[in-house]
């Protein structure tokens, strides 16, 4: 099973983040960037709206882009996911998005990663809700070993319930 931490979308944690990827999901209609990719661009002095701006990235659902980072930050590279439309983002897209990142993930054979959970830039869905998206739409055979969840402080404990449930449904015998 994934072990789980998380840290908060605060620049100090970014920036000490070491992990080979940051996943960074984004709306199509996400202008400026936010959330835990608009502290990226940041840090990254702009480099990502660059790449909006100049059309070589748009946000259309399930476009991925690799990023190399610099070394403002620790973590390797970046792989940016486009989610599509904010207003079209529910309930199947966030499990189809998850479901395309997680794949993502295992064809880059990657042991550690963090992920800003898709909807949260735009609050389309509670940390909760997106955590159990999260859960429910990445195979339990992820090669994974450790996931970084980019969250605000405040929804850290309510997540790792989330994930508590889902080891006791596993331990279970009933599982």
């Amino acid at each position: 099973m994934i072990e789980y931490d998380f840290i908060p979308p605060e620049q100090s944690s970014l920036d000490q983040l070491q992990t080979e990827v940051i996943l960074l999901p984004f709306f199509e209609d996400e202008r400026p960037l936010r959330g835990a990719a608009g502290l990226v661009d940041w840090r990254l002095c702009g480099a990502l709206s660059r790449r909006l701006a100049g059309g070589d990235l748009r946000g259309n659902f399930g476009e991925k882009s690799w990023a190399i980072t610099l070394p403002k930050l620790k973590a390797e590279r970046l792989l940016l996911f486009g989610l599509g439309q904010s207003k079209a983002f529910d309930r199947r897209v966030a499990e189809e998005a998850c479901a395309l990142i997680a794949k993502a993930i295992n064809e880059a054979k990657l042991a550690t990663a963090a992920l800003a959970l898709p909807g949260r830039s735009m609050d389309r869905l509670s940390a909760e809700d997106a955590m159990q998206h999260w859960l429910d739409a990445t195979p339990r055979d992820l090669a994974l070993g450790e996931l970084t969840i980019i969250e605000h402080r405040a929804d850290h404990k309510p997540l790792e319930s989330v994930i508590d449930g889902l080891r006791r449904q596993a331990e279970s015998p009933l599982g």
